[in-house]
């Protein structure tokens, strides 16, 4: 879950005290990338003692990135409207999601680039010099180009658009496969709309 993930929310608490839990949050596609978990502590005592859990519901959140032994606590309401509120104010704080600061200048020259191959030649030496987490989502960065422009610019949009249907889907997904989509979605969106997300 360190760096690996994406944000992660899960419930800790007991069957029988969950009535001001809901049991269902309906996301929006952006949000797909929140895993939602209920653990039953009382069952799961060790799990229960290593994350502090002394009370019923007990709410962690899970951060990407961050160390799985420190999540937060979560304190405001039960009610939905505070579990959305909630989520949505970790997204916004989580918009950069597989991007990487230093490849937003190419990717923002791409689209409508007549040297496509010279674009990704320079992307390809901004993620020569990177390392870890960024080095692998500047590395989809550079197979996104490619594709692009071997298939054409309207790639990037159809396939932003599989994406976020396959997402809306809600079929049945690992925690892996959600997050690899999330990431090229966070991606996609970075090079179709370089100005939309600008920190």
């Amino acid at each position: 879950m360190e760096g690996e993930t994406p944000l992660r929310w899960k419930l800790l608490d007991q069957p029988s005290h969950c009535e001001a839990v809901p049991s269902k949050l309906r996301l929006t596609p952006a949000e797909c990338r929140v895993v939602i978990a209920k653990v039953n502590a009382d069952e799961h005592r060790s799990l229960g003692e290593r994350f502090g859990v002394q009370g019923f519901p007990t709410l962690k959140w899970f951060s990407r990135g961050k160390a799985v032994d420190s999540p937060d606590d979560y304190t405001s309401g039960r009610s939905l409207d505070a579990f959305t509120s909630f989520i949505e104010e970790q997204l916004r704080a989580d918009a950069g999601f597989a991007r990487v600061d230093a490849l937003a200048p190419v990717a923002k020259k791409f689209v409508g680039a007549e040297d496509k191959a010279a674009v990704i030649q320079e992307a390809q030496g901004v993620v020569a010099g990177l390392s870890d987490d960024e080095k692998v989502n500047g590395e989809l960065y550079i197979k996104l180009l490619t594709k692009a422009a071997e298939k054409g610019d309207a790639y990037l949009t159809k396939e932003l658009t599989r994406l976020e249907k396959m997402m809306e889907g809600g079929g049945a997904m690992s925690a892996h496969k959600v997050e690899e989509i999330s990431r090229k979605i966070s991606v996609l969106s970075a090079i179709v709309n370089p100005d939309v997300d600008e920190k």
